[in-house]
């Protein structure tokens, strides 16, 4: 029996246009059933200091008093993440949904 040296400089041949077999993984649809779901804000808007209505409804607000907005925006996407408790364990699944407002109406 005889031992075939191979040389390393040596190309190996390889089906053209292929580099390598990629086996095909089958995408699995997130189907989670979230315990906590929170929606995040972010955003600035600008207001018209030119417009009276602008300004008033900036002076009118004050630190500590609860206002009620109209907002307009726009979905960014979602994000899960898993709360854990004080032993390490999953403690809730958390699914955020991402707003950036665009505009406002205080009424």
């Amino acid at each position: 029996m005889s031992a075939t040296a191979v040389d390393p400089t040596e190309a190996q041949d390889t089906p053209e246009g292929k580099l390598f077999e990629v086996p095909r993984v089958g995408v699995i649809v997130d189907d989670t059933d979230p315990t906590v779901l929170k929606l995040s804000f972010s955003g600035a808007i600008e207001l018209e200091r030119t417009a009276a209505s602008d300004v008033e409804r900036y002076n009118s607000l004050k630190a500590g008093q609860t206002v009620t907005l109209t907002i307009d925006a726009r979905v960014a996407g979602a994000k899960t993440t898993h709360r854990r408790d004080s032993e390490g364990d999953v403690d809730a699944v958390v699914q955020t949904k991402s707003l950036i407002v665009h505009s406002i109406d205080t009424n």
